[in-house]
């Protein structure tokens, strides 16, 4: 078996994603008479359809030997009939032959039958939400979903309090209503790590050949991990400082760490990272580059003491952004609040830094989180000034959990583990970074000739001056295209057109793919192994469900870096300690981007050897684990023709982003030193798409894409694409069992699962806009049996793009995890793999 990542000493390498709350609480909310009754009519329809076309088919005899006033009114019943209304009693006293009365009289039967349940079907709706009202009520008001509503959306969280605080049986004004159940069914269907809407924790691998797929040891406990928001601290703090010198004065001061001489010349990037600045150092700036050379944080006021300067005359020695000067706490700072406090005492400021820190130790175990809520929002609006804080979002929330530990079975899982190491594999092919590194190779040795060695700072300005503005159709125009472009086009570079046509073949074969008599696509992973083309990833984070416990079958939600990116972020939410970094080697190193870069998902315990001394970012480790930017250099590699990044000590390094921020939003330099020498699995679409792409434009009607498999492991799941104007709406003045009489006759029409999920692409611009596109293909959870989210359904749709896809809901809610006296729960599992370095 290829070898599964795993973690340093205690195995800590499968990260478990828990929806927070019980599959039941959505149970709870189905109107089941109501869809009993809808799915009755729809069939009852059916049924008379057929019946009423076969009478009328078999009038056509008797209306072809009758005669006089007879024959038109044979027709007219004939009509009625066919059109499946109900012939007015004129036509039914017509003579028929007793077994044509006969069946006219059941089918007489059968449409009253009918008439009676699409009349009685909004009683029962309205029956049904009122008792839904009250499950809503009770699983709302659960701790978890309390929680994460107050910070997901403080407005609504107020208004779930003054309803919880109303008597019993009171319904919920509409708008309410429907936001509650938005949220509940994203916190019962999906993972989506926000406040405590998912518990988050680590699991092992089980060696034992007997293990268990997937078994869970221990109670049932989480705990909130709370953050302050680091971006917003940060500006509150440095804009403070900015009219404060004693407040500025505690702030520390360092070298931009992109700084590097080249001839007689500094460079350094700018603030923007747009362009390079340089200078030529004065006696004044040698002295302080000497000052501040070792590369350790100094303290502003001790410099200016040193310098024997004024306190606004620092800056002034340099020229802009040479010197970095910050509020004096590391980006990765393990408790921000109480290190600034520390720090800047007996500043004014310390005091209220120490009661923000107190109230988020607080915060978790308090009875009344709004009031420890407004210490917060007490404590910054003193270092806020004038300034008015945000309503939402002052500070973090996540929820993880100790126990249980999942254990996952390696003989069980080893099958499919298997499969996923060939779709990884695969998806090399489809990484932008195999082209922007062939061609970024191929430019460095044309320019600085093969083999060359030069500084990093010189490579990238000389990059800039060879994209911008070339020629179309070169090389230097196509990696400009690959390197700040959502989609990329056929290239004239041989080398780049043969991995393009490789990858094309590739997508054709799967194409042609036929699906078995149950609707699937299968394809042997042997098959996909020989297809594949380009340099996989050499760690991979899977985000997988079961789908089947014996063997382990999984579904693929996608991929993103390994490296430990995800463990390390839980690894520090747990508060585990020391003990998630990997090793450095002799001849390559990895390092880490560590900056927070103004988002907490990009905070966590370190994951790799060393970190890169990036602009901006406060390091924490000591200089010895640091590398910095203008201390690194390019190596053009003659043998493969690709670029390799070097540090002072001549080691290959590897540079990783292991914080949860899309690589897509990092600094422009980072995601450069990412896409041309880093492990970054970036295909030009989404995990699904590779395998089943959508269609080129909206189609005409409703078009089913088969389920795809590699495998044990479903790597697309079956999609139905509709345009948006066929999708039923809800007219003006229609009624809502009317609208869900329409819509869930629409679904069967086209076998849709009543249960699945909802989003929308704008085939036209397909991934040209991933910002757009990442908002429509937001999924959303749909039962139609629950009038809510039937509603909510209707309400999207006006913001949707033109193709509105519905997703098949794989695994169901049968394969959640049994959490014993908690409930059965949505889980995912993230798994690390590993291989080879690939040339």
């Amino acid at each position: 078996m290829t070898e599964v990542t795993r973690g340093p000493g205690a195995d800590e390498t499968v990260v478990a994603r828990i929806a927070a709350l019980p599959v039941s609480a959505l149970d709870e909310l189905r109107c089941t008479a109501t869809w009993h009754t809808v799915q009755e009519i729809i069939a009852d329809r059916g049924r008379l359809v057929r019946a009423g076309r076969d009478l009328a088919v078999a009038l056509e005899g008797p209306i072809g030997l009758s005669s006089g006033p007879l024959r038109p009114r044979l027709v007219g019943l004939r009509r009625a009939l066919y059109g499946t209304r109900r012939p007015p009693p004129a036509l039914l006293a017509l003579p028929l032959e007793p077994a044509l009365a006969i069946r006219l009289k059941e089918w007489l039967a059968d449409h009253d039958r009918l008439g009676r349940l699409t009349a009685d079907l909004p009683g029962v709706l309205e029956r049904e939400r009122r008792a839904a009202h009250e499950a809503l009520r009770r699983w709302v008001a659960a701790d978890a979903f309390v929680h994460g509503l107050l910070q997901a959306s403080p407005a609504l969280s107020a208004a779930l309090r003054r309803w919880l605080a109303s008597p019993p049986g009171t319904a919920p004004p509409p708008k309410v209503a429907l936001r509650l159940t938005k949220y509940l069914a994203r916190v019962v269907a999906k993972t989506s790590p926000h406040a405590t809407f998912t518990m988050t924790g680590l699991g092992r691998w089980d060696a034992r050949a007997e293990a268990e797929a997937a078994r869970w040891t221990g109670p049932w406990e989480w705990r909130g991990a709370v953050e302050p928001d680091v971006r917003l601290l940060r500006l509150l703090l440095t804009d403070l400082a900015g009219s404060d010198d004693d407040l500025a004065g505690l702030f520390e001061v360092r070298i931009n760490p992109s700084l590097a001489g080249d001839g007689h010349r500094l460079w350094f990037l700018s603030r923007t990272e747009d362009r390079y600045h340089s200078v030529v150092p004065t006696e004044g700036l040698r002295r302080l580059l000497e000052v501040l050379g070792d590369g350790s944080r100094h303290r502003v006021a001790d410099i200016r003491d040193r310098l024997g300067i004024a306190p606004r005359e620092l800056e002034r020695l340099a020229v802009p952004g040479l010197l970095e000067i910050h509020p004096p706490v590391a980006d990765q700072s393990l408790r921000p609040s109480a290190d600034l406090a520390a720090a800047l005492a007996p500043h004014p400021v310390a005091r209220s830094l120490a009661d923000l820190g107190r109230a988020l130790d607080d915060y978790p175990g308090a009875a009344d989180r709004v009031a420890v809520q407004e210490r917060v929002r007490a404590a910054l609006t003193e270092l806020a000034g004038e300034n008015r804080l945000p309503d939402k979002n002052l500070f973090h929330e996540n929820a993880v959990f100790d126990s249980p530990v999942p254990l996952l079975g390696e003989e069980t899982w080893r099958p499919a583990i298997e499969d996923l190491h060939t779709v990884r594999r695969f998806l090399g092919g489809f990484q932008r970074s195999a082209a922007t590194g062939l061609l970024a190779g191929k430019l460095f040795a044309e320019r600085f000739g093969p083999g060359a060695v030069v500084p990093l700072g010189r490579f990238h300005r000389s990059l800039a001056a060879w994209t911008a503005g070339a020629p179309p159709g070169t090389p230097a125009a196509e990696l400009h295209a690959l390197l700040y472009r959502a989609t990329e086009e056929t290239s004239a570079v041989p080398e780049l057109r043969a991995l393009q046509e490789a990858r094309d073949r590739a997508s054709a074969a799967l194409r042609e793919r036929r699906p078995d008599p149950d609707g699937t696509v299968r394809i042997d992973p042997a098959l996909l192994d020989r297809w594949r083309s380009g340099r996989p990833a050499r760690s991979l984070a899977c985000f997988v469900q079961q789908v089947s416990a014996h063997p382990a079958r999984l579904v693929l939600n996608g991929v993103a870096v390994g490296h430990g990116a995800m463990r390390s972020r839980v690894h520090r939410l747990l508060g585990s300690g020391p003990g998630n970094r990997t090793a450095g080697g002799d001849e390559e190193v990895s390092a880490e981007f560590s900056g927070s870069f103004g988002t907490n998902v990009n905070l966590r315990s370190p994951a790799a050897a060393y970190e890169i001394d990036y602009p901006g970012v406060v390091p924490g480790r000591p200089p010895a684990e640091r590398m910095a930017l203008g201390d690194l250099a390019v190596r053009h590699d003659p043998g493969t023709g690709r670029l390799l990044l070097l540090d002072a000590a001549d080691r290959r390094v590897l540079p990783l982003h292991t914080g949860m921020m899309a690589a897509l939003f990092l600094p422009r330099t980072a995601r450069l030193l990412l896409q041309l020498f880093g492990d970054l699995p970036s295909t030009t679409v989404p995990t699904w798409a590779v395998f089943s792409p959508p269609p080129e434009r909206t189609p005409d009607g409703v078009i089913r894409a088969a389920r795809v498999e590699v495998g044990r492991v479903v790597v697309s799941r079956a999609a139905w694409y509709a345009p948006l104007e066929a999708v039923p709406r809800r007219g003006r003045g229609q009624s809502e069992a009317s609208h869900l009489l329409l819509l869930a006759q629409w679904f069967a029409e086209h076998a849709i699962p009543a249960r699945c999920f909802v989003s929308s692409l704008d085939p036209g611009s397909w991934c040209e806009d991933p910002w757009r596109t990442s908002r429509l293909a937001k999924p959303t959870y749909l039962d139609l049996a629950n009038p809510a989210l039937v509603a909510l359904l209707d309400r999207r749709l006006r913001d949707s793009g033109p193709c509105v896809v519905f997703h098949e809901q794989l695994p169901d809610f049968t394969m959640a995890t049994d959490l014993g006296g908690h409930g059965r729960h949505v889980t995912e599992f993230v798994v690390e793999l590993t291989g080879p370095r690939e040339v």
